[in-house]
């Protein structure tokens, strides 16, 4: 990566920070000015919400693009995690701070065990054990109504700072929490993939049969993923109970989980960046979507469309067209205007040699 290419990445990043920390107060003033009908709205339900889902799509782009494990059982293990606080805290009466703890804790350990029956696999015999699990974790909830209230799932799961009486103050301070939770998460697993276990991981998903030869252990490594992954979708699963004020088995069936597997694709599997880019452009479509096809439908075409199949479009269109998703072709786009010329440097000494 060149200097100049560098100094973009950075200043990009620095705009799009920027853009994040002030999102509140200018929704605030747009809608002081009448611009915006609800801050509230658009803080909660666009902001909080695709902050919540890019940190559960950055645990799968961990795994997927950093291990080669496209693991379909994310969505259980946030299932696990907002159980956890539902059960305890609105179900069972316990301090939040014990709910909190255990949504961090159980995904990990499920994981864990997710992780010794899954990882010594791969390919699409991965993926369908791990949608196994994601199924045998939905049927759980489902049946289990001593734990999970079954179908009607559990109610009064909002966040410990909730006002009734405020709900912009605690959209906002919702936000801010989401934010520095997802931006933590984010640098998290940039550092994760550059030291030595991230770029073993990256050798093992480049040839596992190698690793394994020069003496790596291949399936501790994957566990060791397999957890980390699942302890960020706790993370995800906290953030999403808070969020919806309620829990049932419905936030983790099928559709959760294929939405998921697009979202990350979407932004890009290689860019941890591109989780919030996937998750913003989803949560964008699937509020917008009804008031863009309530107007496409009213010129009575012979076919209807529906947010199903407006996500469906851009999911082929990028699974197509776009293998690195939004991201990648954001930096191609961008990357080659910003070398020139005097961006090549001249060869090392050591390079000459080896020309020579």
């Amino acid at each position: 990566m060149n200097q100049q290419t560098s100094k973009l990445r950075r200043n990009l990043g620095i705009v799009s920070l920027l853009l994040l920390v002030f999102y509140p107060p200018i929704l605030q003033a747009l809608a002081n000015a009448e611009i915006v009908r609800d801050a509230n709205f658009y803080i909660l339900q666009i902001g909080v919400q695709s902050l919540y889902l890019a940190i559960l799509s950055m645990s799968l782009a961990f795994l997927a693009g950093y291990g080669g494990m496209v693991s379909l059982a994310q969505i259980a293990l946030y299932g696990v995690g907002s159980y956890a606080f539902a059960n305890l805290v609105a179900l069972n009466g316990y301090p939040a701070w014990m709910g909190i703890l255990a949504a961090l804790i159980l995904p990990a350990l499920v994981a864990i065990a997710f992780a010794l029956i899954s990882v010594r696999t791969e390919g699409i015999y991965f993926l369908m054990i791990t949608l196994a699990l994601a199924m045998l974790t939905f049927s759980f909830a489902l049946q289990n109504r001593s734990i999970t209230k079954g179908f009607s799932g559990i109610n009064d799961t909002q966040a410990p700072w909730f006002d009734p009486e405020n709900l912009l103050r605690s959209s906002t301070i919702f936000y801010y929490v989401a934010l520095v939770i997802a931006l933590a998460v984010f640098f998290f697993f940039k550092y994760t993939v550059k030291t030595p276990f991230g770029l073993a991981l990256q050798a093992i998903r480049d040839n596992s049969r190698r690793m394994r030869a020069l003496g790596f252990n291949v399936t501790a490594h994957r566990i060791a993923a397999f957890t980390l992954a699942g302890f960020v979708a706790g993370i995800a699963g906290l953030l999403g109970v808070w969020y919806n004020g309620q829990m049932s088995p419905g936030a983790i069936d099928l559709t959760r989980n294929i939405n998921i597997l697009m979202i990350a694709v979407l932004g890009g599997l290689m860019y941890f960046e591109g989780s919030f880019v996937g998750a913003i452009f989803f949560v964008l479509v699937t509020t917008f979507a009804s008031s863009f096809t309530n107007w496409v439908n009213g010129f009575d075409l012979p076919l209807q469309l529906g947010f199903n199949t407006l996500i469906g479009i851009a999911f082929l269109l990028v699974a197509l067209y776009l293998k690195d998703g939004l991201m990648g072709l954001f930096w191609r786009t961008v990357e080659p205007a910003a070398v020139t010329s005097t961006d090549v440097e001249a060869p090392s000494e050591l390079q000459a040699a080896q020309i020579d």
